[in-house]
């Protein structure tokens, strides 16, 4: 009996303390993908400060972070934003609030997961009619506006040269 209370202790303490280190090795291989530092996803508070200009939210957000329930959508409107920079829909972003060392370890192993950069806060959404729309949208699905800006590129935001036909930076067909 006091073998198994030993095992059941050892278990209670080591499962949360593997959980806790997997999680911080999932957010550094993201913030890498994300063309961050990795030793910046383990900075208390910076993390997040990191985390809001990956998905290009607004840096008010960080104070939604210290205010009770209103943390609550600041998180998940993030885990949404960062399911979106990487290509993956909303059911995704809500899994990754809230089974975030599961979804995350999808984010940080899975090659196919490949980070979008934010032009800025207005590129995703139209500006006609306030739609959400993705980088690789050509026209709002919305309203029909088209999306395509000639002097910069939908995918990343590089600027373009009058003739190019790929962008520089990325590779992206204009």
């Amino acid at each position: 009996m006091v073998l198994f209370v030993f095992l059941f202790a050892i278990i209670m303490y080591l499962v949360p303390i593997g959980i806790v280190v997997l999680t911080i090795i999932e957010q550094w291989k993201v913030f890498k993908k994300a063309g961050r530092e990795g030793w910046e996803s383990i900075i208390p508070i910076y993390n997040n400060v990191v985390l809001i200009e990956i998905t290009g939210l607004p840096m008010w957000y960080i104070a939604l972070l210290f205010i009770p329930f209103a943390n609550i959508y600041a998180t998940i409107r993030i885990y949404l934003e960062l399911a979106y920079r990487f290509n993956k829909d909303t059911g995704f972003g809500i899994g990754l609030a809230f089974l975030t060392p599961i979804f995350l370890g999808i984010l940080a192993f899975n090659n196919e997961c490949v980070y979008s950069k934010p032009i800025d806060n207005s590129s995703s959404f139209c500006s006609k009619c306030g739609s959400r729309v993705t980088s690789q949208d050509k026209f709002c699905t919305s309203c029909g506006n088209s999306l395509i800006s000639k002097d910069s590129c939908m995918n990343c935001g590089n600027k373009i040269e009058k003739n190019d036909k790929f962008c520089k930076r990325c590779g992206t067909k204009i």
